[in-house]
């Protein structure tokens, strides 16, 4: 390694210190890098988030993905007092991170959120407690209801599922779709959808009934899924196509706004 390569390295990582220890204190975000390299911890690791004005539950290395939204930056959608966020469907919500920063920025919006694997909603339940406002599925999102077999990624992060066609298994989970939770939950609108699903948006995208619910998604989140399953990306637009949305990119991220919300995306280094 060279010096320079070397010296941009360092101010990198004294980037990423600086903005963690502005979200979580000094201490914690000590104690934050030292556990992102730590061996898993099954049982979880629990560390105040100044910001945020509670705790957060994680399994150390396990997590460190998921938990990098800490410190590095990130977006937020600028709703209105006039016109706020009212409902926001996270679907692949794996611990919650996401979940907490939606709830950090819009106070009084119903959230569900949506995870398949049985480890990661047993952290996300814990996130969640004690906010009757969020609301939590077991489930997969999918373009319909069926059972889904939950396979294991390189991480914990890349979970992804496929519709159970042979022996059921213990860790597979029932499947929703965006009509079902809408119906379930009494919703005309989805003000945010985030979608982190490994590919199964190929499914959600395809379904018969997508021209029934498209129009009424205000904010789309997605990152590009096409590693997990080609054409995903070109199916998404295509259903998208004559929708009055603003695209913009955030670092992993395809931000659609529908125009007539008035809302904006804005990068945040912090929460």
């Amino acid at each position: 390694m060279n010096v320079a390569t070397y010296f941009a390295r360092a101010f990198a990582y004294l980037q990423r210190f600086s903005v963690a220890c502005e979200n979580f204190g000094a201490v914690s975000a000590i104690r934050l890098f030292l556990y992102c390299r730590a061996k898993p911890a099954p049982g979880g690791i629990s560390l105040p988030v100044r910001r945020l004005g509670r705790e957060v539950v994680f399994r150390g290395c396990t997590d460190k993905g998921v938990m990098s939204h800490f410190f590095t930056p990130n977006y937020r959608i600028r709703d209105s007092s006039a016109n706020p966020v009212r409902v926001i469907v996270d679907a692949g919500a794996n611990i919650g991170i996401e979940t907490l920063r939606f709830r950090h920025f819009h106070r009084e919006a119903r959230i569900v959120a949506i995870e398949p694997d049985s480890g990661n909603f047993a952290v996300l339940s814990r996130n969640a407690s004690g906010d009757d406002k969020i609301e939590l599925l077991n489930s997969g999102l999918w373009s319909h209801q069926c059972r889904l077999h939950i396979v294991p990624g390189a991480s914990a992060e890349g979970f992804r599922a496929e519709e159970v066609n042979g022996e059921p298994q213990p860790s597979d989970a029932d499947a929703v779709s965006i009509p079902s939770i809408m119906e379930a939950y009494g919703l005309d609108e989805l003000d945010i959808l985030k979608l982190d699903i490994e590919g199964a948006e190929y499914q959600v995208f395809s379904a018969d009934d997508v021209e029934s619910w498209i129009g009424r998604i205000k904010v789309l989140i997605f990152e590009c899924p096409d590693a997990d399953r080609p054409g995903t990306t070109q199916t998404i637009f295509q259903k998208l196509a004559g929708l009055d949305f603003i695209c913009q990119i955030h670092g992993e991220n395809l931000v659609l706004i529908r125009k007539d919300t008035g809302w904006r995306l804005e990068s945040n280094t912090y929460l």
